[in-house]
């Protein structure tokens, strides 16, 4: 009869382990396919594409007109490049907070992810978006001479691009990795609500159901 017990009380660590699992790869799966995602893919509306609509203010201050195709495929181009460390990203943040999940075997473990065990984690993933985003904003930004037609004033031309140029590197970058650092403070913060309720049904469960009386 006690072994009897103990084989469930293991099938039942092993349904809560599994529990939390699927529940950090969903957690990351929206993290990464819709939040960041969110972020970086092309606006519905060409106005709320701010680097676009840099390019085309100064465009009109200036009342030159610019190549619309080749800038619609610069930003195309861009984007694309952007997305390509998201599967990366999702890669590593499974992988890291899995590797913790299976650390616990004993029957008796409660899971635990804490708010400290997404530091060294974070920093990796932000170094990860950090490094694609510089490499993408370089080649964009050597693609700027595309969009301009050669009849265009040179000093025009390199005040414009001189313009988008600081907005890109500068104030764009930096409200683009604070929407990052939200975007994954927020899942951060779900997992571990939701890895605490995971604990609290399989603690209710222990502790409340007549197959695990005996053993208790």
């Amino acid at each position: 009869m006690q072994d009897n017990i103990e084989q469930l009380k293991i099938q039942h660590f092993n349904t809560y382990k599994s529990a939390i699992i699927e529940t950090i790869k969903n957690n990351t799966h929206v993290l990464t396919n819709d939040d960041l995602m969110s972020l970086l893919k092309k606006p519905p509306l060409d106005s709320m594409d701010s680097i676009k609509s840099k390019f085309l203010g100064l465009a009109k201050k200036n009342k030159i007109i610019l190549n619309n195709e080749s800038l619609n495929s610069i930003l195309d181009s861009y984007r694309y490049n952007l997305v390509k460390c998201i599967p990366k990203i999702a890669k590593k943040r499974n992988e890291y907070l899995l590797a913790i999940v299976n650390k616990y075997e004993d029957s008796n473990s409660i899971i635990k992810i804490l708010k400290k065990d997404f530091n060294t984690l974070n920093k990796d993933i932000r170094k990860l978006f950090k490094d694609n985003l510089d490499k993408s904003n370089n080649s964009l930004i050597d693609k700027f001479n595309s969009i301009f037609s050669n009849d265009i004033n040179n000093d025009i031309k390199e005040k414009i691009i001189h313009d988008v140029t600081k907005y890109v590197r500068g104030s764009y970058e930096k409200q683009l990795l604070e929407n990052v650092d939200i975007k994954i403070l927020v899942k951060d913060t779900t997992l571990i609500n939701l890895v605490k309720e995971q604990t609290e049904r399989h603690l209710f469960t222990l502790e409340n159901s007549h197959l695990f009386k005996d053993n208790i």
